[in-house]
């Protein structure tokens, strides 16, 4: 039996383009995938990054897709902005056996969520939300009130990790309807394209002007208030005054630019690069010239570059506040991942020291990265949302 499965998202997303994609070669479903805006179809000024973006591959080929009619244009893909009144007309067509969403931050799929509920449909939910993030004191009660109300219709979710895992629980998902999932990455895309890593690796450092012989920490990201970036900077910097060969290389973009090279001016920085904005065809490259992987934010619900960096064998060194951090999910602690303290640049920079220096830990630590992003692709990924669907449909929708 094939069963029809509606994905409704916010936009293009190039990381799951390749999941959709797979999604779409199994028998077991008949795929369609709704998109909120056309944000990632052609530029659009990001306003994280603070410039134009584009992306470099294609994220619309090979899957049935529709866009949908949407009120106005959003600037930010805040929830009012991204408003598509014409989605239950969209359902109604498609007449899906099961909806999946993404998260609750967007009108359209609270929209979505209530066709479901007035036409007996499953709704699966996929979200990155988790148990570590905690609002301000005075948003809590009404956060809960908000979240619980969506979560009223959700007949079952797939969980990426134990923190998400958790979060589902809490807003009263039960046992035999959560599912594992993940954030997927495309592996063989990855690595093909850094087939001669050894030689890219030199050419990316000969690019950004990095000793060959240095221990580069990269950073990934937009440079923005909550992601930290300049933690690692003031990190390496010490370990470097203290004689360590360590580098950061930064690579992304956005308003914090400034603050870092003043603070590199000002503290006389020498082994710090930016690279600046990366597409997506390159990430792969400026990855695997680096040796570890640090993610510095105060709040970031599963950040993906954890396990782009883990197929290339990079540790992570990871903020205690990064919803990744689990024992089953992308940042095992003392597996492939050191935690530290969000904001205590001193154990950071101990951290980072302690990776360059023992040999031994390091080789393990990038053996068990290597071994979590295989399980984080996308034909993984593809199976789990398939096999969730197929379940979710037999079990009917939740009625509370």
């Amino acid at each position: 039996m094939t069963i029809r499965l509606a994905v409704l998202v916010s936009h293009p997303i190039q990381h799951f383009a390749p999941w959709h994609r797979e999604v779409a070669r199994r028998k077991e479903v008949d795929l369609r995938v709704f998109f909120y805006c056309d944000w990632g179809v052609a530029s659009y000024f990001d306003p994280e990054f603070k410039i134009p973006v584009e992306w470099d591959i294609p994220l619309m080929d090979g899957y049935a897709y529709e866009l949908l009619p949407i009120a106005r244009r959003p600037r930010n893909l805040s929830y009012w902005e991204v408003d598509n009144p014409t989605v239950g007309t969209a359902l109604n067509s498609f007449q899906p056996d099961v909806v999946q969403v993404f998260g609750y931050a967007h009108k359209t799929s609270w929209r979505a969520a209530n066709w479901a509920y007035a036409n007996r449909k499953p709704l699966l939910l996929y979200s990155d939300s988790n148990v570590r993030t905690q609002p301000a004191w005075w948003k809590r009660l009404p956060k809960q009130m908000i979240v619980r109300r969506y979560y009223s219709r959700v007949d079952g979710a797939l969980y990426v990790g134990d923190n998400n895992r958790e979060y589902h629980k809490l807003y009263g998902v039960p046992e035999d309807r959560l599912f594992r999932g993940n954030l997927p990455i495309d592996r063989s895309s990855l690595l093909a394209r850094v087939q001669k890593r050894d030689e890219i690796r030199l050419a990316i450092r000969d690019e950004l002007k990095i000793p060959q012989d240095a221990f580069v920490v990269a950073f990934c990201g937009k440079y923005i208030t909550r992601k930290r970036p300049l933690d690692l900077v003031a990190a390496t910097h010490r370990a470097a005054e203290g004689g360590a060969p360590v580098w950061s290389m930064l690579i992304g973009e956005g308003p914090e630019r400034g603050a870092i090279e003043e603070y590199c001016r000002r503290e006389r920085v020498g082994n710090t690069v930016m690279a600046g904005f990366v597409n997506q065809s390159r990430v792969p490259e400026f990855l695997a010239a680096a040796d570890a992987l640090a993610v510095t934010s105060a709040y970031d619900p599963h950040p993906l570059v954890v396990t782009e960096g883990a197929c290339f064998g990079l540790p992570v060194i990871i903020s205690d506040r990064v919803g990744c951090v689990g024992n089953d999910d992308t940042a095992r602690p003392d597996v492939n991942a050191l935690v530290y303290p969000c904001g205590d640049t001193e154990v950071l920079r101990q951290m980072i020291e302690r990776l360059c220096r023992d040999n031994s830990l390091y080789k393990a630590m990038s053996a068990a990265s290597i071994s979590i992003s295989e399980t984080q692709d996308v034909t993984v990924a593809a199976s789990n949302l398939t096999e969730a669907a197929c379940k979710l449909h037999s079990l009917g929708p939740r009625r509370h």
